[in-house]
């Protein structure tokens, strides 16, 4: 116990701590373009234009790691792995950058770093170039591999061009990002992460001046501006002592839990503290000291730690994928804590502590239930619901709106109906949700909440508000929830079973496949395509109605076209069946996933429900996606075959 009471003290009070390891602010691409590394290695075996490419690299890298990669992979003539590496450039998309590090431009490193901070710069001082001057951009990081580094390149990118920036001085969660984009009204922003991919990889966030991930069309805006200047600028050798760098921490930090408490936490105080103990685990990432304290502007009883699993560390040692998503076994030694406990409430965040996870424990049996994102969806939505119609008895219900993307739940749709709210829906991911959000509220609604299925939740009611997911407040809400649950001798999941009664039953299932090879997922959408000939019917079930945001078909719409966004190209097929369930095929933008949703409906009858989902799901290899002809592999495959290397 005193070992315990140690580690709590170090976990509660050590912020320093929880500063992001490895290499400081020392970045080798800063020094001149003259100063070239000494070569000793032959190329006779590599084609002439892979060799052209190794020259183009090492004639740009000054990062003696990856300048070691690859002069290593041409002395063996590693022609696989070269062409991997330099065959292509890392794709800049609405998620940014996400790859794995290493040498090479298809790969997360100092130069694809630069050159890509570079594009950033010169776009924004072409579309907002007045705000770039005067109030700059936002930097943040988490706690990966060269996350640091890799934020303050950026930053010293935007200094050598005379540009403000807001550079955090320690890890932080995304959100604090796109709120500090927000608070100071940059003109963009940057978080240097890769959410709850695997230890290898890195990636880089791309907020717009609003405070949202980007959209279209500036993604291929500054894709074009980073490939038009590939040659790296001169930068300063040590960004945090330029006078046009700022931390910003103190003031969003302020700003966030003012607002936090403000707006989200709507039980009496007093009654918070007698709240049930609650586990929470960051997953090693950043999110354990922000959760603290959002627990505390809640007045609820701070969070037992999992001590394994609090601090930030980029070898995310205690997991095989660092995602609350992936399984039962991510959330083991959360399991373990919470009996050493008495605890029946599990909280998570992933890495960046953007997404947010729950589970309770049965009174009885003593089993885990994991609630799906979809299940926090329509908890939070309710729980957000109830508050605010409690305290604006005289408002219509008609100004608050909630939205969820295509491929999350229709339950709160449903819900939307009963109460008389507004319900918008929006295409898959928080760049659609958080712009959708903004043009709701200035159209003068209030956007009290939203969702997408993959545990992203967003609480965006309140003028200035983070419009993106935020794992951060999530927990500190869904705490609050459980609490005043508990308070009534309702469960979690009994909370749940009595909004399907209400609401109607709504059943779920969600998985994806994998491929190494990107043609192979667009291979099944081209068959299911099959010029226009889709699929008529799914294990018996007629397809009714097909939405294809290839062509912006919807046969389902009077005037057959797509109300949601389009363009050719796009991997996303939604099936509806027997007029009230769906299924929604579409790639991953940021993993090499096919991923399916699955939903079924029944009014009345939780069982019919649930066989006929079981009866679906299982044609969805056999009949649509046919995994073996095409070379992908099924979710539960890939846990195995990770788990065994």
């Amino acid at each position: 116990m005193a070992m315990q009471a140690q580690i709590s003290q170090q976990l509660t009070c050590g912020r320093n701590r929880l500063r992001s390891p490895g290499p400081q602010a020392s970045f080798h691409c800063i020094k001149q373009r003259g100063d070239k590394p000494s070569l000793n290695f032959s190329v006779a075996a590599l084609s002439p234009s892979l060799q052209q490419r190794c020259d183009e690299w090492l004639a740009l890298d000054r990062d003696p790691s990856t300048v070691s990669e690859a002069i290593q992979a041409i002395d063996t003539d590693n022609e696989a792995l070269l062409q991997d590496c330099l065959g292509q450039r890392l794709a800049f998309g609405t998620a940014g950058l996400r790859g794995i590090m290493g040498f090479g431009f298809n790969r997360m490193n100092q130069v694809v770093v630069q050159q890509t901070t570079q594009g950033f710069c010169n776009y924004l001082r072409e579309q907002a170039g007045p705000k770039l001057a005067s109030q700059g951009v936002t930097i943040g990081f988490d706690g990966r591999h060269h996350s640091k580094e890799f934020a303050h390149l950026a930053a010293a990118v935007f200094v050598s061009q005379n540009v403000p920036v807001h550079l955090f001085s320690e890890v932080v969660p995304t959100p604090f990002v796109a709120g500090a984009v927000t608070y100071k009204g940059c003109a963009g922003g940057i978080m240097i992460t890769a959410s709850h991919n695997p230890k290898q990889y890195n990636g880089y966030k791309v907020y717009w001046g609003n405070g949202c991930q980007i959209i279209p069309p500036h993604d291929v805006g500054i894709a074009a501006a980073i490939n038009s200047q590939t040659e790296l600028w001169d930068l300063p050798s040590d960004v945090t002592s330029s006078e046009l760098v700022k931390d910003p921490l103190h003031m969003v930090t302020q700003r966030y839990y003012y607002a936090l408490q403000q707006d989200l936490s709507f039980r009496p105080r007093q009654d918070n503290p007698k709240a049930a103990p609650v586990v929470y685990t960051p997953l090693h990432g950043v999110g354990l000291p922000w959760v603290q304290k959002a627990f505390t502007s809640f007045n609820l009883p701070p969070p037992i730690p999992v001590v394994e699993q609090a601090l930030p560390d980029p070898d995310f040692p205690t997991l095989t994928f660092p995602n609350p998503e992936e399984g039962p076994g991510v959330l083991d030694l959360a399991f373990a804590t919470a009996k050493a406990h008495g605890a029946r409430l599990v909280l998570a965040n992933d890495p960046d502590a953007d997404r947010f996870a729950a589970a309770e424990q049965h009174p009885n049996t003593g089993a885990w239930r994991i609630f799906s994102g979809n299940e926090i969806g329509i908890l939070l939505a309710h729980w957000l619901w109830c508050c605010w119609r409690r305290d604006h008895m005289d408002d219509d219900p008609a100004c608050v709106v909630m939205l969820a993307s295509a491929v999350s739940s229709k339950m709160l749709q449903a819900m939307a109906q009963e109460e008389r709210f507004k319900f918008d829906e929006t295409l898959t991911g928080f760049k659609w949700l958080g712009h959708r959000a903004l043009e709701l509220q200035q159209a003068g609604f209030t956007p009290l909440f939203a969702f997408e299925e993959a545990i992203g939740f967003m609480f965006g009611g309140a003028p200035g508000s983070i419009k993106d997911k935020d794992g951060v407040a999530a927990a500190a809400v869904f705490a609050e929830m459980a609490a005043d649950l508990n308070h009534w001798g309702i469960s979690v999941a009994q909370h749940l079973q009595s909004l399907r009664d209400l609401y109607g039953y709504f059943e779920t299932r969600s998985s994806y496949f994998t491929s190494d090879r990107p043609a192979d997922i667009r291979a099944v959408f081209q068959r299911l395509r099959h010029e226009g000939n889709y699929p008529k019917a799914l294990a018996g079930v007629e397809i009714t109605a097909v939405r294809d945001l290839d062509s912006g078909l919807d046969t389902a719409q009077a005037e057959g076209r797509s109300r949601l966004p389009w363009q050719k190209g796009d991997l996303m097929l939604t099936f509806t069946l027997d007029n009230v369930h769906t299924l929604t095929l579409r790639a991953s933008g940021t993993e090499p996933k096919l991923k399916y949703y699955l939903e079924v409906f029944d009014e009345d009858d939780a069982a019919t429900a649930i066989n006929l989902a079981d009866k679906l799901e299982d044609a969805i290899a056999t009949e649509l996606v046919l995994p073996e002809k095409h070379g992908l592999i099924p979710k539960h495959n890939n846990l195995i075959q990770a788990e065994t290397e």
